[in-house]
């Protein structure tokens, strides 16, 4: 089926970041997926922490980079920087139900201290999920989309707000046996002055990007975005929230905290944002899993529920803030 245009979402993108204030701690990361040949993908994932000592400089607190190939979505080949000899224990594990359980039996202190990799090897499982939306795009530009399976839609219903059973997609799925699929609006460039390096993603490739800066009021800013370049190298998004709250230091809860939509596919995704407002007075150490565990349903947004999950990093950098 081609694009559809009459169920569109929110297309408000982010054009600009709030400034990094002295004394701020800022943690960004980027999972880059690109299709590698059939069944194939090759995945770039990056994150980095810093410190503003003042609005024009910033030190570097950590790094993290891990370069892999998957084959259907199972892990074949690993390798980090600063090296990892862990990571081969992932070598056999799909990248989908259960990778995350697998990471946090295999790197339980990385899961402990809210590391650099921890967020990646956590967060990939989602931009695994939403990186199918390349392989669809193709799919349509290409007049080859497959049909579902038969009573898939029905499955889907309830996962989610843009999934609820009387929304547009899934009666759409249920009429046409296709998922629909939008074009976002183009994506404005990422700030490069305040992200760690990351390279331009090739036609069909997928980016998952995160930023959570600590204020030192101790509120926070949060951004993610997924992003998708197409064949002309044309960079669209696919989802994007921003997150605003703050956090009580001493006992490390979240005292408040403000979701906003600002790119969606579909019309009834943003009956989600009011969730956010859930994770008030949960501390960072629980976040992570309340959320997983709570956050279900129609009320609820997969992408945002993620969003919610990463800002328990407030934890790291909180004791990076303490040592500066």
């Amino acid at each position: 089926m081609p694009f559809v245009t009459d169920i569109v979402g929110p297309q408000r993108p982010v054009h600009a970041w709030p400034p990094l204030v002295a004394g701020a701690v800022r943690r960004t990361s980027t999972i880059d997926t690109h299709p590698a040949g059939t069944g194939e993908s090759e995945v770039d994932l990056r994150a980095r922490d810093v410190v503003a000592r003042d609005p024009d400089m910033a030190d570097v607190l950590g790094e993290v980079c891990v370069r892999a190939h998957l084959t259907d979505r199972v892990v074949d080949d690993i390798a980090s920087h600063p090296h990892d000899t862990r990571l081969v224990q992932l070598l056999g594990s799909r990248v989908g139900p259960g990778f995350r359980a697998t990471v946090n039996k295999l790197l339980p202190d990385e899961a402990e201290r809210a590391s650099l990799l921890h967020l990646l090897l956590d967060d990939w499982v989602g931009a695994a999920l939403v990186s199918g939306y390349a392989l669809q795009h193709v799919a349509i530009t290409l007049g080859i989309e497959k049909k579902l399976p038969p009573g898939t839609a029905d499955n889907m219903a309830g996962i989610c707000a843009g999934f609820a059973s009387d929304g547009s997609l899934v009666p759409y799925a249920r009429r046409n046996g296709t998922i629909p699929s939008v074009h976002g609006p183009v994506a404005p460039p990422l700030d490069t002055e305040g992200i760690h390096t990351v390279k331009m993603l090739r036609p069909h490739g997928m980016r998952r990007f995160r930023r959570l800066d600590l204020r030192p009021d101790d509120g926070f800013d949060a951004h993610f975005r997924d992003s998708h370049v197409d064949g002309d190298g044309v960079e669209t998004i696919v989802h994007e929230y921003t997150v605003e709250g703050s956090v009580d230091v001493s006992t490390r809860t979240i005292t408040s905290v403000t979701a906003a939509v600002r790119v969606l596919p579909w019309q009834e995704c943003p009956g989600a944002i009011g969730s956010a407002a859930r994770i008030s007075g949960m501390t960072l150490s629980e976040l992570r899993d309340r959320v997983r565990g709570e956050f279900v349903g129609i009320s609820t947004c997969t992408h945002l529920n993620d969003t919610l999950r990463a800002i328990a990093d407030l934890d790291a950098l909180l004791r990076l803030r303490a040592a500066t």
